[in-house]
């Protein structure tokens, strides 16, 4: 389709950078690829379902395991950026998790025009960050498709009279104490903070909105081949990754904010 210049003027370009702090299982990325992969699907279906037309994305992979991170000319040129999910743990003491703590640290206080979104471990990162608590849950794994009660806060921001939002999830670690100035958008039995808001400048969530069924299965079969997870668990998560969730709602959320004033 041959787009024309007045066209393209009316268009709007929204350039977002990805910090890639974790890398999936080789069958992931071959076959849906990497974080950034399936982030940029996951936005432009958002922006597809959601009659967005004049957006177009431009996305940025930084690796942030290899201490690669926006620099100051690129941060003036982006409206956003997605922490994305880590099989590491926010509170390990790694170079690059303390770098990336520092980052994280400096955009929420000091580069307030870029909007910051994170996912599973970014959403723990951001925790860990701006003085909230981050651990090792004692009541063991969220996996698969989970139901997340939404908070009042949480309805009005997702604009929805849902109780509850399903998303995929796939962590161990969660977010024990929200740091102050920050709102809960939802909860579980297990994890009272699955996702923050703060203001109109950070946005997190404890789930995976960017993955498929099928991402969460390759995931749950390779835990299980290694004894991360029992065989119960396993049948119960790989039966539970099929089920219907609300990510295009939670995308079209990402959209939005990235593109709010």
């Amino acid at each position: 389709m041959i787009v024309t210049r007045k066209e393209l003027m009316e268009k709007r370009i929204i350039r977002i950078g990805i910090l890639l702090a974790g890398t999936p299982l080789p069958q992931i990325v071959k076959q849906y690829g990497n974080y950034e992969v399936q982030f940029n699907r996951l936005l432009k279906k958002a922006i597809e379902i959601g009659n967005n037309k004049n957006i177009i994305l431009e996305v940025k992979g930084y690796e942030v395991q290899k201490l690669e991170f926006p620099n100051i000319e690129e941060l003036l040129e982006l409206d956003g950026l997605i922490i994305s999910g880590s099989a590491f743990s926010a509170y390990e003491d790694l170079p690059w998790i303390n770098r990336l703590i520092n980052f994280t640290k400096f955009i929420i206080e000091e580069h307030t025009k870029v909007k910051l979104i994170g996912v599973c471990f970014g959403h723990q990162i951001i925790a860990r960050a701006m003085g909230g608590q981050v651990v090792k849950n004692p009541m063991g794994w969220e996996v698969a498709v989970t139901e997340v009660s939404v908070t009042e806060v949480g309805k009005k921001f997702f604009n929805t009279n849902k109780e509850f939002l399903r998303v995929q999830e796939m962590h161990q670690d969660h977010v024990s104490l929200i740091p102050p100035n920050f709102i809960n958008l939802g909860y579980t039995e297990k994890s009272p903070v699955q996702g923050m808001l703060k203001e109109n400048h950070v946005f997190t969530i404890q789930g995976h909105p960017e993955f498929v069924s099928d991402v969460v299965r390759e995931i749950t079969q390779f835990r299980y081949e290694i004894g991360i997870f029992d065989s119960d668990s396993a049948q119960m998560y790989l039966k539970n990754a099929d089920l219907d969730d609300d990510s295009i709602l939670i995308g079209r959320k990402f959209i939005e904010f990235l593109t709010s004033k």
